[in-house]
């Protein structure tokens, strides 16, 4: 049997499909494709459970990526559709996509812009209070599939780097969807002494001034700047590694929490339930409770939580 995902954006909620995805696998022993945009193609590209990954191109309106994007995407023809979008142009995609004869096209009960009009059907009923993964799971019961157990199956590659990395080090993603939400040199290069433990610096584009600022100020400390040097698929690969993850952008939480790594979420803008990994080792720090002594003290408690665990 072979299945086509359809979901495409933001990077952070690609997550959320995860455990329905795996379930459905195993479910029917199934071959899993996954259409993405160009940002999430490489994370997807991680995720276990998928076999092909068919980038939906950024500018889709020119003549030659829609034409290539229809080539690639009828090279298979599909025994069932789930769109984890919900969006009008991923129903498209939906029903663009080549179907045996009786396969069914399922949407997610949170669609808007009429994409249920693409449907076969529309699974479960629309409740936003509910966490994203949850939501995704819908799929699973209208085809009643077991939902349990909840996993995240995915793998980073880590890097190639000319200096090796210490044992030990904790992780401090800097980037920042918005600017009200990226964290000052200052509060970074506190929070940096007080943990007192080498540190791998992480991020894009946006955040190479604020690395630089803080590695040139803390020349004295095991400080390692890969910021803009590693791409998206290996600074998981880094977090694999890390003993903590601190960041402060819902993608870099979500990696790090999904890939079981003790991680610290610094959410400025509140209202973050459904911001916030699921059921995972994660520690949330909000609004004016974010202080570089803050975090040490929950990097402490995350530490003494995983030693419990393991102990029992």
């Amino acid at each position: 049997m072979r299945i086509l995902i359809v979901k495409l954006f933001p990077a952070a909620e690609l997550f959320h499909a995860l455990p329905t995805v795996h379930q459905l696998r195993r479910a029917y022993g199934a071959k899993i494709d996954w259409v993405v945009h160009e940002q999430g193609a490489e994370m997807v590209a991680c995720f276990d459970d998928v076999n092909r990954v068919i980038v939906y191109p950024e500018d889709e309106l020119k003549h030659a990526n829609r034409q290539n994007f229809r080539k690639e995407l009828h090279q298979e023809t599909y025994d069932l559709v789930v769109d984890l979008q919900g969006a009008m142009q991923s129903a498209l995609v939906c029903k663009s996509a080549r179907k045996n004869r009786g396969a069914e096209v399922l949407g997610p009960s949170f669609q808007t812009e009429g994409a249920c009009f693409m449907y076969t059907a529309t699974t479960g009923i629309r409740d936003r209070e509910r966490h994203p993964v949850v939501e995704c799971m819908d799929v699973l019961r209208y085809l009643d599939i077991q939902t349990q157990p909840i996993a995240f199956p995915l793998r980073f590659p880590m890097p190639f780097l000319a200096k090796s990395l210490p044992h030990s080090f904790v992780a401090c993603s800097l980037d920042g969807v918005r600017k009200k939400d990226r964290l000052t040199a200052a509060f970074w290069i506190e929070t940096v002494q007080r943990l007192n433990h080498p540190v791998v610096l992480l991020g894009g584009r946006d955040s190479e001034e604020l690395a630089d600022e803080v590695e040139d100020s803390l020349l004295d400390l095991p400080i390692y700047n890969f910021v803009r040097q590693i791409n998206l698929a290996e600074q998981g690969g880094v977090m694999q590694a890390a003993e903590t993850v601190i960041a402060c952008d819902a993608l870099s939480v979500h990696m790090a929490a999904y890939l079981r790594c003790q991680t610290i979420a610094l959410f400025g803008s509140g209202k973050t339930t459904r911001m916030q990994p699921f059921d995972s080792l994660c520690s949330v720090i909000e609004g004016s409770d974010i202080e570089p002594k803050a975090i040490v003290a929950a990097r402490d408690e995350l530490k003494e939580q995983r030693g419990e665990v393991v102990s029992f």
